[in-house]
């Protein structure tokens, strides 16, 4: 295994395992998933409120799953599940990334997202998105590349980089969403847990 290291004025882009060099490209690293998942568990609860007083905490209609490598995982279309990249990944500050899905998957229907970029800063797995629009069940398995991470410079670079009160540090599987957290929640009728 390697770690993809590269200095830049000092801070230093870390994407850790590199299992082959030829995840390596010009521009991009493609990455693999992770064996780490959260599932809806939709036979529980007909509707999540996430403006509700009670019961908006996503675990309620949410688990998480741990596969063992070699393990297949069906997704099944119009299902969504959340998946991470298996490579942990620390962003420099002045460098940041698009997280996009590979091509080979897209034309069978397999859809990934993650939020638009992965920030200056960031250090952890990244969260995908990962959705069936497909019209037959697709298998997918623990290590396979699944994405690829684009980089571009962040000019000037970022002078606070991803910390302090963002939601999702240093995250080492995929996350639960923190919408409760939103900071604008109480400006426009509902309650918050977050604090300023």
């Amino acid at each position: 295994m390697t770690v993809l290291s590269i200095d830049r004025q000092s801070n230093c882009l870390v994407v850790t395992p590199i299992l082959s060099p030829k995840q390596i490209g010009d521009a991009s690293i493609d990455v693999r998933l992770g064996n780490q998942f959260i599932v809806f568990r939709a036979h529980r609860f007909g509707i999540f409120d996430p403006f509700g007083k009670s019961d908006r905490d996503p675990r309620k209609i949410q688990e998480r799953q741990v596969m063992r490598f070699g393990e297949r995982f069906v997704l099944h279309p119009g299902v969504l599940i959340l998946g991470c990249t298996f490579e942990y990944i620390s962003m420099p500050n002045n460098l940041e990334c698009q997280v996009e899905g590979r091509s080979s998957w897209a034309r069978l229907g397999l859809q990934i997202a993650t939020a638009n970029s992965i920030e200056p800063g960031f250090k952890g797995v990244a969260t995908l998105e990962l959705s069936n629009v497909g019209t037959v069940p697709l298998t997918l398995m623990p290590g396979i590349r699944i994405a690829q991470l684009v980089f571009r410079d962040a000019d000037p670079p970022i002078p606070n980089p991803y910390c302090g009160m963002r939601k999702y540090r240093c995250p080492v599987g995929p996350e639960f969403s923190r919408l409760d957290e939103d900071y604008d929640w109480k400006s426009f009728g509902g309650e918050s847990n977050y604090s300023a």
